[in-house]
């Protein structure tokens, strides 16, 4: 790797690191519950789905990650009292999920927390600098995802 490429490579490990600590950290301040970013970010795939049902396989499917993973981790916030399994009221063989009433705060509060962060990274910018960042910012998007 070149000097440009280990900059790269150190800045875009580090951002990402930093986000995720950013974002735990931060709930764990506003929660009185212990939530991982994980649960937080498939509770927030949860409550998403507003008018179907939520299947366990869409859950993965939005999430990218597998159906067992998500089988796993739908059971243990089962048990933390954020989410409901139920059969599916058009098919009884398929089990929906929903969230609890501790299961829409902790959404509710996620989705504040991501609403502050960006309005205070934003403000860090000049409108040039925002449509930079942007392009940027969806640049690597585009590449990352063309490689899923």
């Amino acid at each position: 790797m070149d000097a440009f490429e280990k900059n790269l490579n150190h800045m875009l490990v580090e951002t990402f690191n930093n986000i995720l600590k950013y974002e735990e950290t931060s709930l764990k301040k506003i929660l009185s519950v212990p939530v991982t970013i994980s649960e937080a970010h498939m509770i927030e795939a949860i409550g998403a789905q507003q008018d179907d049902e939520m299947t366990i396989g869409k859950v993965a499917s939005l999430l990218n990650i597998a159906m067992p993973t998500a089988t796993i981790a739908v059971k243990k916030l089962e048990r933390k009292g954020f989410i409901r399994k139920g059969a599916s009221a058009s098919d009884g063989r398929r089990a929906i999920v929903s969230l609890t009433a501790d299961g829409r705060r902790i959404n509710k509060v996620h989705q504040l927390f991501h609403e502050k962060m960006v309005r205070n990274l934003s403000g860090q910018f000049s409108e040039a600098d925002r449509d930079i960042l942007l392009a940027t910012i969806n640049k690597l998007n585009e590449f990352f995802k063309d490689r899923l």
